[in-house]
This record gives C-alpha cells, structure tokens and sequence, in this order.
C-alpha cells in the first residue's frame, strides 16, 4: 500500500486501480505509440482501435512510478472517442492538472505527451496507407 499522504486521492484510485492494462491485437485498425526507456525509469505505451475517425478503446503500458501509472490509466479514459486532431494537440498539463502531480514529476508526464504524438502519428501513417 501507498503512503496516502504522498500522493492525491485521484493518483492512489488510478495506480491501485489501473483502467485498459495491456494491448490489442495488431490490425488495420489500431494504432500504437510509445516513448520513453525503462533505463530512464520511465516508458509508455498506447494500443488504440479506431472505429469512425475516433479511439473506440484504447489501453496502456507503463513503467514508472505510481505518477505515471496513474496518468496513464487516467489518461486510457480521457482519450475515448478522441481524433487524431485531438492526439495532435493533447497537452502533459492536463494529466498533471486532474491527477495533482508535483513539480518534481511532472516531467515524466512529457513522456506521456510524447507517447501520445507517437500515437497520432501512427494512426496518420495508417490513414494514408489506407487510402
């Protein structure tokens, strides 16, 4: 268990909680990003099916510390039926905002943000294969 004191009410719910833990099945129809290196003590990874232009489900991987797990269990929930555009312009901030996250961690949100432009980017490489 967690020091409670630690960390926000949001942050302990998503950490020993975690929401769309894993990965789909490789197809034409989802998406993946990732970013980050285990070695740097922090890496995340999104699995996106698309359906209509938009996140039908998406799920994560992360390695870090509860902070990051949190964030990207939150974050799985936030980006339902998202576009791309919305990858595209989708901001670290607001995961540190919704989940409390202290200055000192916030930077490992920036790997989150870029984890998610990998995400959009993919998802643009598919849509041109596509057409």
């Amino acid at each position: 268990m967690l020091n409670a004191l630690a960390y926000s009410e949001r942050v302990l719910e998503h950490f020993e909680r975690p929401r769309n833990v894993g990965v789909f099945t490789p197809g034409p129809d989802v998406a993946v990003g990732s970013a980050g290196e285990p070695q740097t003590g922090v890496r995340f990874a999104l699995c996106a099916r698309i359906t209509d232009a938009r996140i039908a489900e998406i799920r994560f991987a992360a390695y870090g510390c509860p902070h990051c797990i949190a964030a990207g269990s939150w974050l799985t929930g936030r980006l339902i039926a998202a576009n791309v555009a919305d990858l595209e312009s989708w901001s670290w901030r607001e995961a540190a905002d919704a989940l409390t996250v202290p200055a000192q961690k916030r930077g490992r949100l920036l790997i989150l943000e870029d984890a998610v432009r990998a995400l959009a980017a993919d998802w643009r490489r598919q849509m041109h294969v596509i057409r």
